[in-house]
């Protein structure tokens, strides 16, 4: 299975998820790195909306590969304004999704229903979702290790 992880990571929990997908599975990873310096309050609520995400790289060539990893913290209940903003830049016809996110306990459910949305919205064929609560890198790692068991990926 070739497979990438697009993911976004600003304390570095989500990296961790990346990290140890790539090396349990051979995955690519692609960091998209968010240049906007001030945030409000309105970006972590609504970046649906708000469109504040100045983002590098601004699109993920996919071509390649079959299965697309995208993983997000969770801001307020919601995902990034830059994954927002990265999957807003891509078709993902014919490629299976498989999304997480990380999260301190709350809103996760509430923003992997976002993401599942947005994701479907852009032709992803979603065929796997967990949400991994923060916990130190040995807890990112062993859960992120059930949930690929989980999935049947190892």
């Amino acid at each position: 299975m070739r497979s990438i992880v697009i993911f976004y990571s600003k304390s570095g929990n989500t990296l961790t998820v990346a990290n140890t997908i790539k090396k349990l599975l051979g995955a690519h990873t692609k960091e998209i790195t968010d240049f906007t310096v001030h945030r409000t309050i309105l970006d972590y609520l609504f970046p649906n909306i708000l469109d504040s995400s100045r983002i590098q790289p601004r699109k993920v060539d996919i071509d390649y590969y079959e299965t697309i990893f995208i993983g997000t913290p969770v801001w307020l209940g919601s995902i990034t304004p830059a994954i927002k903003k990265i999957i807003d830049n891509m078709d993902f016809k014919n490629k299976n999704i498989i999304l997480f996110t990380t999260t301190k306990g709350i809103g996760d459910e509430i923003a992997m229903r976002k993401l599942t949305k947005l994701v479907n919205k852009h032709n992803g064929n979603i065929i796997g979702r967990f949400s991994i609560s923060n916990g130190g890198t040995e807890k990112l790692i062993n859960c992120t290790n059930m949930a690929l068991e989980d999935l049947n990926l190892i």
